[in-house]
């Protein structure tokens, strides 16, 4: 199950993209100034290098004077040509990180349903190996060249059989469209046929006929820790589905630990769901990246003062960006307290930044709290009121 933090790093995750995308639409409107004063080899008119680069300097000089402010101001002392570029190549950046913006706004909340939907395929593949394990043991031949045990297997392992039976999860397979298609089906039977049948652990378990539910749920428990999601190809096919599949898959697993422990418990298989409440979860998220890309100039005033003696070069990108997240936090959600938002910036500080990066955003997040506070820009309600004396 999805907490609070997961959704703050996956903004957190989205925002840095989005920044990354936004250095790179700048790069590229510097190149659309570099193109149109490029001499025409073609042109029959005599070209002047040197005003033409004069040309680029200044346009260039514009758009970086005036890019983040979105409009290039008119001025009758300037070539009219160096103005003209200038607001091409910036209506050329705004129109590239408009899509980039739209892009990310649309792909946060399917990235993080990614992880519901890998923690449905790891619960499935103990019914697909279930599938070749019974094939295996009704074969009225054993294979001579690797004989191998089949008094039982993946088949007769009762958590195997109760996600199988398990109706609730039977609909979500079909409401979410989760199957091993056949190509990576084939994946499967490759999972088993070269992996499981020669893994010592699966071999001793289908040598024996009877097994204690606390031994069914140690098979399975091994088979996706120690085999399944140790196996580079299977490794391979969640990567490929899912661009943060180091971070999620922990995630995915975790959740279908605990719906397999459920398992042999006698109220049966429960499903993890991905929050408590993924609809004010999703809300929650969705708005947070919206807040702080929306109010982008007004953050980057707002955190102006606090940081006016610290050197750019010397603050992290990623310290930037939680003080901004924060500061947008803790002014859009009147129920989060303040000393939440503060400690889940300080963790993420500490998990994705520099050794010193969570005193530091702690310092400067503590100290805008009380500011803004003052000023009347951070109003809390409700849950919001505590601890925030």
């Amino acid at each position: 199950m999805l907490s609070r933090r997961h959704l703050r790093i996956k903004v957190l995750q989205a925002l840095y993209a989005l920044d990354a995308a936004r250095q790179a639409d700048y790069e590229l409107a510097l190149d659309f100034i570099t193109d149109a004063f490029k001499p025409d080899l073609n042109s029959m008119t005599p070209q002047d290098p040197v005003r033409l680069e004069g040309m680029r300097k200044l346009s260039s000089l514009l758009l970086e004077e005036n890019y983040r402010k979105g409009e290039i101001p008119h001025d009758d002392t300037l070539p009219t040509e160096a103005i003209v570029t200038a607001k091409n190549a910036l209506k050329y950046f705004q129109d590239l990180y408009k899509k980039d913006h739209q892009r990310a706004a649309k792909q946060i909340t399917p990235e993080v349903e990614a992880i519901y939907g890998s923690y449905l395929l790891m619960l499935q593949i103990f019914v697909e190996l279930s599938d070749f394990s019974k094939t295996e043991r009704e074969r009225q031949y054993d294979d001579p060249d690797m004989p191998f045990p089949r008094v039982s297997g993946f088949d007769t392992n009762t958590v195997v059989k109760a996600l199988r039976e398990s109706t609730d999860l039977q609909n979500e397979w079909i409401r979410r469209g989760v199957s091993w298609s056949n190509e990576t089906n084939n994946l499967v039977r490759k999972l088993f046929r070269e992996t499981f049948r020669t893994d010592e652990t699966y071999r001793a378990y289908a040598s024996r006929k009877n097994h204690s539910a606390a031994e069914d749920l140690d098979l399975v428990m091994y088979a996706l820790k120690e085999v399944i999601l140790k196996h580079d190809e299977i490794i391979a096919f969640f990567e490929l589905k899912d661009l943060y599949w180091s971070e999620n898959g922990t995630l995915a697993r975790k959740m279908a630990y605990k719906t397999l422990k459920s398992a042999i418990e006698p109220s049966g298989v429960v499903l993890s769901p991905l929050t408590d409440d993924w609809e004010e979860d999703r809300f929650f998220m969705e708005e947070l990246f919206a807040q702080t890309v929306a109010r982008n100039d007004e953050l980057e005033q707002i955190v102006a003062e606090p940081l006016k003696n610290w050197d750019p070069s010397r603050l992290a990108a990623m310290d930037y960006l939680l003080i901004k997240m924060g500061v947008a936090e803790m002014m859009s959600f009147p129920a989060i307290p303040v000393k939440v938002t503060i400690n889940e910036a300080l963790e993420l500080a500490k998990e994705y930044s520099t050794p010193k990066s969570a005193k530091f955003v702690n310092g400067i997040l503590d100290s805008l709290s009380r500011s803004l506070t003052q000023s009347g820009k951070i109003r809390k309600s409700g849950r919001g009121l505590l601890d925030n004396k």
